[in-house]
């Protein structure tokens, strides 16, 4: 099922029914698809007419969304990776026959990944092992600054979130943080880490989070503008 653009273009759409909604209701997905929130009984024809009756909103979304790219893609124009609170130039070697790997080269200033297949899901994969590696590192280390316990940390594929803190004291951090700058990278760690000490976002918290990241309000602000285009990154594009 697809929304053909004023321009052209097709936009595939995605019809999610449950049973707890009441309306209908349009957002676009991070690969600049359609999603269609829908009551349970509604039919495939009344989402249509309600997806074109809201063509012009849907014109100025799309034109306003960023791009979904391929990771090889952002490399390639952003070629720089962030771990150890440091910053690494990067080169893809994609015919390499060996196994996945990485490895820093140019006296440890260029990260060199070597993806098995020199495919897109392969550099992925070896990517997010990447940034487990580093992730793991950066967290360890901020944390024995700070004098704070951690339970476990995963590094996953998060749609939204730059990351999350249980309540059983574990970590979860999306892959993406080696894409961004150290500080901001640090700034979501040491996010996560005030959570340790308020499961919240109450006063207590953001005064805490200060007390870790003294600039914190303006590196809040540079996340904000680049989620939205980071997200999007390692995803398929409009088809």
């Amino acid at each position: 099922m697809e929304y053909r653009c004023e321009d052209g273009r097709t936009v595939p759409i995605e019809i999610r029914r449950r049973k707890a909604t009441r309306r209908l209701k349009l957002t676009l997905g991070l690969e600049n698809q359609i999603l269609a929130s829908a009551p349970w009984h509604s039919s495939d024809r009344e989402v249509i007419r309600f997806i074109e009756k809201q063509g012009h909103w849907l014109e100025e979304q799309l034109a306003k969304a960023p791009p979904a790219i391929a990771l090889g893609d952002w490399l390639e124009q952003t070629p720089t990776l962030s771990a150890s609170g440091d910053q690494f130039a990067v080169r893809i070697e994609r015919n390499w026959a060996g196994r996945s790997e990485y490895r820093f080269t140019g006296g440890g200033s260029v990260v060199v990944l070597r993806p098995r297949k020199g495919t897109e899901s392969s550099l992925r994969d070896l990517l997010r092992s990447f940034a487990k590696d580093a992730l793991t590192c950066r967290v360890a280390y901020q944390a024995r600054r700070l004098d704070l316990q951690y339970g476990s940390l995963s590094v996953r594929d998060q749609s939204s979130r730059w990351g999350s803190c249980s309540t059983r004291r574990g970590i979860s951090l999306n892959w993406r943080l080696v894409l961004l700058a150290p500080e901001l990278q640090d700034y979501v760690i040491l996010h996560e880490l005030a959570h340790l000490t308020e499961m919240n976002h109450s006063p207590r918290f953001w005064t805490l989070l200060e007390a870790y990241d003294p600039q914190r309000r303006q590196h809040e602000k540079e996340l904000e503008a680049l989620s939205s285009q980071l997200m999007r990154v390692g995803r398929g594009g409009i088809r």
